[in-house]
C-alpha cells in the first residue's frame, strides 16, 4: 500500500533525524503513556569535566506506582517485576481491534471479492485457503511490528518531533476526507493478481493475504499506524502487538472461506459507520496537530539552562553529603510527568524516603533535540519521559 510505504518512509526519516536521541515520549492512550523498559544491570559511565566520573546506578522509565518506585529507590529489583498486565492487555485489545476492523467499510464489502480471488468457495479447501489468507495478513503486520520495534530501540524521538506529528496529522486528515467521500482513494488498482504466475491456489491465498494487509483502506490505516507507533516506543514485546492485530483481522477468514456466514452483509449501516470512522480519524488528526504545536521549540532556553545548573548543584551537594543524586527527567508537555508529580511522588512515604536518602533534582527536557540535552539523554540512556535516574560519584562497586 502506497500510503503505508509513505508512512514508513516518514517514520524512517524521523528516526534518522534523531539517531542520536533514543528518546520516545508518549503514545498509547495519550501523551507520555507509561512504558516499561528492559533492565540494564550493567553500570554506565558519564564523564563530567568538573566532578569526575559519575555512574548511573539505576534508572526507571514511566510512573511505576508507589510500591515499585520504593523498590526501585531501595535497589530491591526482585520486588519490582515488570508489569506484564499492560502487555497482555494490549495484546487482547489489539486482537479484538483486529476483529472489529473486519466490520469497517474498507474491509467488509471486499470480503466476497477477496474470497473469490483466492478460490475459497466453501468446504475444507475454502477453509484452508481462508486460513492461509489470514496467516498472510498476520505475517505482514508481524513483520511491520518487528521493524517498528527494532527501529524504535535503535533510533529515537518519534513523538518528540513536531514535524513527525504534523505529518501524521496531515495523513489522517487526508484519510478522514477520503472516508467521508470528499474524494476517492482507490487502492484496488494496485492489487496484484498472481493468477498468471506459477503459484498454487494455496500460495496465492497466502500471498494475497499479505498484499491485502498492505492495501487496507483509509479506516484501517490509522489503527495500524497507531499500533506501529506503540511498537516503536515499547520494549521488544511491542513487536507482538501488531501481530495480534493481524491475527484478529485474519481470524474470520478461515470460517468465511469455508462458507460460514460469520460477518454481517454490507448494508445501509455501512454509510453511518463510514462517517463515524471519518470523525474518529479527523479527531486523531486534531490530536496530533495539537501535540505537534506543543512540541514546537519556543522560549525554553532558560528552563534548559536551569536544568543543567540544577544538576551540577545536586552533584556538588552529593559530594558534600555522600548521598546519591536522583534526577527526574520531565517536560511541560508530558502529561504522565504531571500525573506522576501529583500522585506517586507526593505520597508521604515516597517523598520522605527521597528526602532522607537522595539529593533530588529536576531536569526539564523541553526540547530533546537541543544538542546539549540530546547528549545528556544519550549518555544517561533515557528512552522516554518521565524518567528517574540515580547517580553516584565514582564507579559502581
Amino acid at each position: 500500500m502506497i500510503r503505508y510505504l509513505i508512512t514508513i518512509a516518514v517514520l524512517l526519516i524521523s528516526f534518522t533525524a534523531a539517531a542520536e536521541m533514543r528518546v520516545v515520549c508518549d503514545e498509547k492512550t495519550g501523551i507520555c503513556q507509561i512504558v516499561e523498559v528492559a533492565e540494564q544491570p550493567e553500570t554506565e559511565k558519564f564523564q563530567d569535566d568538573t566532578d569526575g566520573q559519575w555512574s548511573v546506578v539505576r534508572r526507571q522509565l514511566g510512573d511505576p506506582g508507589k510500591e515499585k518506585l520504593l523498590a526501585f529507590l531501595r535497589g530491591d529489583e526482585t520486588a519490582a517485576p515488570a508489569d506484564r498486565a499492560t502487555f497482555w492487555g494490549m495484546l487482547l485489545l489489539a486482537l479484538l481491534g483486529g476483529l472489529a476492523l473486519n466490520l469497517t467499510p474498507c474491509v467488509l464489502p471486499m470480503l466476497p471479492i477477496n474470497l473469490a480471488i483466492i478460490g475459497a468457495n466453501g468446504g475444507s479447501s475454502g477453509f484452508r485457503r481462508g486460513l492461509l489468507y489470514g496467516i498472510g495478513m498476520a505475517v505482514v503486520y508481524g513483520i511491520l511490528g518487528i521493524l517498528a520495534a527494532f527501529a524504535g530501540l535503535s533510533f529515537g524521538t518519534l513523538n518528540s518531533s513536531p514535524l513527525f506529528n504534523f505529518a501524521i496529522a496531515l495523513l489522517f486528515v487526508i484519510m478522514s476526507l477520503a472516508m467521508a467521500g470528499v474524494f476517492n482513494i482507490d487502492l484496488a488498482k494496485y492489487r496484484f493478481n498472481p493468477a498468471g504466475m506459477n503459484f498454487s491456489r494455496d500460495m496465492t491465498a497466502l500471498f494475497m493475504g499479505g498484499i491485502s494487509a498492505l492495501l487496507a483502506g483509509a479506516c484501517v490505516a490509522p489503527v495500524v499506524i497507531s499500533v506501529l507507533l506503540f511498537a516503536a516506543k515499547a520494549n521488544w514485546y511491542g513487536a507482538f502487538v501488531p501481530l495480534a492485530l493481524g491475527i484478529g483481522m485474519g481470524l474470520p477468514w478461515p470460517l468465511a472461506g469455508a462458507g460460514l456466514s460469520i460477518l454481517p452483509k454490507p448494508g445501509k449501516f455501512m454509510v453511518v459507520m463510514k462517517y463515524i470512522f471519518a470523525l474518529i480519524i479527523f479527531a486523531a488528526a486534531i490530536y496530533y496537530t495539537v501535540l505537534g504545536v506543543k512540541l514546537l521549540p519556543a522560549g525554553d532556553a532558560a528552563a534548559q539552562i536551569d536544568g543543567f545548573a540544577a544538576l551540577e548543584a545536586a552533584k556538588a551537594e552529593s559530594l558534600r553529603t555522600g548521598k546519591p543524586v536522583l534526577v527526574k527527567f520531565t517536560a511541560s508537555w508530558c502529561k504522565n510527568c504531571h500525573a506522576m508529580e501529583k500522585t506517586t511522588l507526593r505520597d508521604p512515604e515516597v517523598s520522605d524516603f527521597i528526602k532522607e536518602n537522595f539529593i533530588m533534582t529536576t531536569f526539564p527536557a523541553e526540547n530533546p533535540e537541543e544538542p546539549g540535552i540530546a547528549k545528556l539523554l544519550k549518555e544517561y540512556d533515557i528512552p522516554g519521559f518521565p524518567a528517574l535516574v540515580i547517580l553516584k560519584n565514582g564507579p559502581e562497586r
